[in-house]
C-alpha cells in the first residue's frame, strides 16, 4: 500500500515566532491569530506552548490547517509560496510522506527546541510612504489618510508608539539560540528605538546571526546602522519595488524612484547585500515587465509573490481583456533572472493570467480606486492607460 502523501507540511512552526504589530504572537509571518499577545506571554514562551507544539503535531500528521489560507491560495495560484519555499530553504522536500517529515525533524534536531531560530517581527507601522496594497497597521501615512477619509478599520489603534512589551519581547527573542532576526515596519530605519536596541547586542551573539531587513528603499541608512550591519553575522536588506521608474509614485506613493536607485548606489559602493522584492497585485502586473528587464538588466537578485490581502488587489481581479495583456507583456520578458527560482515563478505567473479570479470584485476596486485618486490628486490611467474603459464596469 502507498503511503499518503503530506501536502501540508511546514516547517516554520518547528523554528520561527512571527509577532505582529499589535503584539500577536504567531507561528508563520503568513497567519495572524489573536490567541497570544506578547502582552501576556513572550515570543519564547509562545513558541514553547502547548498550542504550538499541538500544531506541528497536526502538520506533521498531513492535517490541512485553517489558518494556513494564504500558502493554500498561493499554491493553488502559482505552485509555490512560503510554506514550499521554507521547507526548500531547510533542503526539506515538499509533498512527501508522514514518515519523511517525522525523520527530517529529527535529523535537524527541530523537534523540542527551547527557543526559536527565527525570529520575525512587525515592530512598528511608522512609515514614510503609503502603498495602495498596504495596510493601516503596516503604514501610519496610510493610517491617517484612513481616517481622514472616514474608512480607517480602527482610528484610535497606535500602531506607531513601541511600547515597553514590544521592546522587552524583541531583547528577549534575541537569545544565543537564535540564528535570524527579521525586521517588518513600517519602515524600519525611521525607528530610533530598534536602532538603539541592536547597537547593545554584544558583537559575539550578533556574529552568530543574520539580520533581515525590509525597506522600500527611499532611506540610505545612517552611520549607526551601517555599524550594525558590519556587526551582523551577515545582513540581509529586501528593498520592496513594486514598479519602474515614475510608476512606481503611483503605487507605492509619495515613492521617489531618484531616491531608490540613490540608495541602491549607496548600498552597492558600501558592499551591502540587497535584494529586490516585489508584490504582485493587479496594480502592477500588466507593468511588471518593465520593472522585470530592469532588474535583469542589471542582475539584481530578485524574489516576487502573489497579493492576497486586500482582496480587491489581488493579481487577478481585473477584467479578462486586461489579463491577456499583462500575459503578451510578461511573455516577452526573457528567463533570466539571477535568482533562478524567479524564472519558474514567472513562468507560473504567465499562466496565472489565464485563470480570472471567479469571486472577484472589481466593483470594489473601482471604488477603492476612484477615492484614493480623487483625495490623492493622482490617475492610475497615468500607470495602466488600458484600464479606463473599465473603471465604471460592474
Amino acid at each position: 500500500m502507498e503511503k499518503a502523501i503530506n501536502k501540508h507540511f511546514c516547517i516554520q512552526p518547528f523554528i520561527n515566532v512571527s509577532t505582529r504589530v499589535g503584539g500577536q504572537n504567531n507561528v508563520c509571518a503568513n497567519i495572524n491569530l489573536q490567541d497570544s499577545n506578547i502582552r501576556n506571554e513572550s515570543p519564547v514562551d509562545f513558541f514553547r506552548s502547548d498550542n504550538v507544539n499541538n500544531f506541528k503535531t497536526s502538520l506533521l500528521r498531513g492535517e490541512q490547517r485553517a489558518e494556513c489560507k494564504l500558502c493554500a491560495y498561493q499554491e493553488k495560484k502559482s505552485g509555490h509560496s512560503h510554506r514550499t519555499e521554507s521547507n526548500e530553504y531547510y533542503n526539506i522536500k515538499n509533498n512527501q510522506s508522514n514518515e519523511y517529515y517525522e525523520k527530517m525533524v529529527q535529523r535537524l534536531r527541530i523537534s523540542n527546541l527551547k527557543n526559536p531560530l527565527y525570529f520575525d517581527f512587525n515592530v512598528s507601522n511608522l512609515c514614510n510612504q503609503k502603498c495602495l496594497t498596504c495596510t493601516e497597521s503596516l503604514s501610519s501615512l496610510l493610517h491617517a489618510e484612513n481616517k481622514e477619509l472616514g474608512v480607517s478599520e480602527d482610528k484610535n489603534a497606535n500602531y506607531t508608539t513601541l511600547d515597553k512589551s514590544k521592546l522587552r519581547a524583541l531583547e528577549s527573542a534575541i537569545t544565543d539560540d537564535l540564528l535570524f532576526l527579521h525586521l517588518v515596519g513600517g519602515e524600519i530605519l525611521l525607528v530610533p528605538e530598534v536602532k538603539e536596541i541592536l547597537t547593545k547586542v554584544d558583537r559575539e551573539r550578533a556574529g552568530r546571526i543574520t539580520l533581515k531587513i525590509q525597506t522600500n528603499g527611499t532611506i540610505i541608512p545612517d552611520r549607526e546602522w551601517k555599524n550594525i550591519i558590519k556587526k551582523f553575522k551577515s545582513t540581509e536588506i529586501t528593498i520592496g519595488i513594486p514598479a519602474f521608474g515614475e510608476d512606481i509614485n503611483y503605487i507605492g506613493y509619495p515613492a521617489d524612484w531618484k531616491k531608490i536607485l540613490a540608495t541602491i548606489d549607496h548600498f552597492k559602493q558600501h558592499n551591502i547585500n540587497f535584494v529586490i522584492g516585489t508584490v504582485v497585485s493587479n496594480l502592477n502586473i500588466m507593468i511588471l515587465d518593465k520593472l522585470f528587464n530592469w532588474i535583469q538588466k542589471n542582475r539584481y537578485q530578485n524574489y516576487f509573490y502573489l497579493l492576497y490581502h486586500p482582496p480587491i488587489f489581488r493579481p487577478t481581479n481585473l477584467p479578462k481583456n486586461l489579463l491577456q495583456i499583462a500575459k503578451e507583456r510578461l511573455q516577452k520578458v526573457k528567463m533570466k533572472f539571477e535568482n533562478k527560482d524567479s524564472n519558474k515563478f514567472l513562468s507560473d505567473l504567465i499562466r496565472l493570467c489565464d485563470n480570472p479570479n471567479k469571486n472577484s470584485d472589481w466593483k470594489g476596486f473601482c471604488r477603492e480606486i476612484q477615492m484614493r485618486d480623487s483625495y490623492r490628486k493622482n490617475s492610475i490611467t497615468d500607470i495602466i492607460p488600458e484600464i479606463k474603459e473599465y473603471m465604471n464596469a460592474k
